[in-house]
């Protein structure tokens, strides 16, 4: 959807990742994160797989190259840090 020649805007490209990525996401967290217990270490692959989303996202929202660092990529996006 957000390419550099052709698509949508930066600007509306970061108001469709708010409003339809975000909700989905924290969906997912609340439904397979849990906490860590004696019993289950923690789900750890779950919440790297959805930093790589908010990472492709942000990557698409500002057009910037793979090797960005994401702490930087998500401060010129404008979003919360993952």
């Amino acid at each position: 959807m957000a390419k550099q020649l052709h698509g949508i805007s930066a600007k509306y490209m970061r108001r469709y990742y708010l409003s339809v990525t975000v909700p989905r996401m924290i969906y997912t967290a609340n439904l397979l994160l849990i906490p860590e217990s004696d019993s289950c270490k923690g789900m750890k692959q779950p919440m790297l797989k959805l930093g790589k989303v908010q990472r492709q996202a942000s990557l698409h929202i500002t057009g910037a190259m793979r090797s960005t660092p994401t702490d930087v990529i998500d401060t010129c996006a404008d979003l919360l840090p993952f």
